[in-house]
């Protein structure tokens, strides 16, 4: 049976409002397409709100087929997304999981340090951290992985720190564990790295702020990030930290 004539119709009519749309949006200033997005995110606000069930269902398809579109096959940025999605959504923002094309990513080989470039004092910390982080990591136990990954994390970050509940999830714990179990795993390696630091009369960590998984852990130098970065990421055991970018490196 033929379609009736109304069908042809709206098959018709589909390209037709396709090519208005895109031929619209390309009309706009740029104020008039602020407004537009500004009212389309309203409508998902609104959409989410009063059909959450629905919302729920097409959201992450938007975003993987919107990425995709952006994108095109990317590996990385979907293992990423696929990784948001499941739980990093909880302390990572967005736009952190996008490329950043200026970023400095994590090279293949960083240089060592070189002894003689360091201060006294910072030389005696490294002797110290290689003799806590010494042999084969595999055979590390939780406690010492756990005080290499959060070192290892903060001192990546430089100067602007880590979430807790991104430090909770790198350390393998699941979303069961990320309340006060997780906290408390945090505080106790920040706690034992400091007193390894203690005698050399230096602070490691500045003071954490916020709550939760928002609470956010830093160095307290950024130079001596920098040099425990390095320390890091020429260790055996640097395998144990996630993809991440090396500032200053």
């Amino acid at each position: 049976m033929k379609d009736s004539r109304s069908s042809r119709s709206y098959a018709k009519s589909q390209p037709d409002f396709d090519y208005y749309v895109a031929k619209k949006y390309n009309s706009k200033s740029e104020k008039e397409r602020d407004l537009y997005f500004q009212k389309l995110l309203e409508a998902f606000r609104t959409l989410s709100e009063e059909a959450p069930e629905v919302f729920d269902s097409i959201a992450p398809e938007m975003l993987q087929r919107s990425i995709w579109s952006w994108r095109g096959a990317d590996p990385l940025l979907s293992k990423k997304f696929n990784n948001w999605l499941l739980a990093d959504y909880q302390w990572t923002p967005f736009d952190e999981i996008l490329p950043k094309e200026s970023a400095n990513h994590r090279p293949l080989q960083v240089p060592p340090l070189d002894p003689e470039h360091l201060n006294e004092v910072h030389h005696a910390l490294i002797e110290a951290l290689q003799d806590r982080f010494r042999g084969d990591p595999h055979r590390w136990d939780a406690s010492r992985r756990d005080q290499f990954v959060i070192l290892g994390m903060m001192a990546t970050a430089g100067g602007y720190g880590v979430r807790q509940g991104k430090l909770i999830h790198s350390l393998g714990m699941g979303l069961a564990e990320s309340g006060v179990r997780g906290a408390n795993t945090v505080r106790a390696a920040k706690i034992a790295l400091s007193r390894l630091a203690k005698p050399f009369g230096l602070q490691l960590f500045a003071p954490a702020v916020g709550n939760g998984p928002e609470r956010v852990h830093m160095f307290s130098d950024e130079e001596l990030a920098e040099v425990i970065a390095r320390y890091v990421f020429n260790h055996d055991a640097s395998i144990l930290l996630p993809a991440t970018n090396v500032p200053g490196v």
